[in-house]
């Protein structure tokens, strides 16, 4: 019974996609297979709309910005998990010239990334980093790089790889830099990177108690409102340690949490604590306010090379250090090493223009 139904919603939602192609302009598919990356395309869906017909592909109707950004957005969802059984859903439409995402999915060895939606149609990967490789070359025609350090990181990564590497700039940085308005909140951001997490017991309490004793010392060594921003991932999955955290500090008012998707944050926003999120860098760079890096073990990814860039304070590595190196409210500027870094970035409103 489920198998004709999603058999059903496959033929009727591939019928519609093709009654929104375009003869006349070339078509573009951005497709988002899960929300967490919607904000990384700024506003270069409305420039491609200028000259492209441009459809966004949703897992889920959210009715946020990125929905009403082309012109038609449709639900599609690659995947369908019904009484614990997993259903892969796809169609191979004609038509589709370019098909652009800020993800990708993995599963079924690559399939799903490098078929979903036409077999034809060349794609185009954008990271959701700055400075450090992420994604995986072999399903992707193009990867629109980010920056000159981004660039350097990839080549080393995919030496054999047949992808072509496009040097371009960060949308995401772009509308970042350009909605900046600085609101005085008398707040510290916590944006830690994504939590994998168990479900048992043990894990949960472990994760969550961490969380919970860093918020506590940012209450008392400091008069700061926290606003802590899990990563998307986190909240959107309705994550059982993240469930945690909210009851624990639910009826503290200087703490809140931070659902909200891009990057107005940086706007009420006096400096901003992670552990090792890429966040820190469009924040930084947005705002020119510092951030901290607080992660007890030593980082051994590439990020780790640019954190004196963004960082007065370096990596932090235990709560004692971190409540001596909390900024005041005067000093939460960003390191004179911003000017080295900022050569090597392209901090440039981005239009991609490609020759189909």
């Amino acid at each position: 019974m489920i198998e004709e139904t999603i058999k059903q919603f496959i033929q009727t939602t591939k019928r519609t996609i093709e009654s929104y192609l375009s003869k006349d302009r070339k078509n573009i598919c951005v497709v988002s297979y899960y929300p967490t990356y919607r904000k990384q395309y700024g506003d270069l869906i409305a420039c491609l709309k200028e000259k492209y017909n441009v459809i966004t592909i949703v897992e889920r109707i959210l009715n946020d910005e990125f929905e009403s950004s082309g012109h038609h957005n449709v639900l599609f969802p690659w995947r369908i998990i019904e009484n614990g059984q997993t259903y892969y859903l796809n169609a191979d439409i004609e038509g589709i010239d370019l098909i652009l995402t800020a993800d990708q999915v993995g599963y079924e060895n690559g399939k799903i990334d490098r078929t979903f939606l036409s077999t034809s149609a060349k794609r185009i990967y954008f990271p959701h980093s700055l400075v450090e490789t992420t994604g995986v070359s072999e399903v992707v025609d193009y990867i629109l790089v980010p920056s000159k350090i981004a660039v350097e990181s990839f080549r080393k990564s995919f030496k054999k790889a047949k992808v072509k590497l496009l040097e371009s700039g960060y949308p995401k940085l772009d509308k970042a830099i350009q909605t900046y308005a600085y609101q005085d909140t008398n707040t510290i951001t916590y944006a830690p990177s994504l939590r994998y997490v168990g479900g048992d017991y043990a894990s949960l309490n472990l994760f969550a108690g961490v969380e919970n004793n860093l918020i506590e010392t940012l209450l008392d060594s400091s008069n700061y409102n926290i606003s802590y921003r899990a990563h998307p991932m986190n909240f959107q999955n309705n994550h059982s340690f993240y469930n945690l955290i909210k009851s624990k500090w639910n009826s503290e008012p200087r703490v809140s949490f931070d659902e909200k998707l891009g990057n107005d944050f940086g706007n009420i926003s006096d400096f901003l604590v992670t552990d090792f999120s890429i966040t820190a860098f469009t924040f930084s760079l947005s705002t020119l306010r510092s951030s901290l890096f607080f992660a007890p073990l030593q980082l051994t990814t590439h990020l780790a090379d640019f954190i004196p860039a963004i960082s007065m304070e370096g990596q932090i590595r235990s709560l004692k250090d971190l409540r001596k190196k909390l900024p005041t409210k005067e000093a939460p500027k960003i390191p004179k090493e911003l000017k080295s870094l900022e050569m090597k970035m392209f901090i440039i409103l981005v239009v991609v223009w490609m020759r189909f």
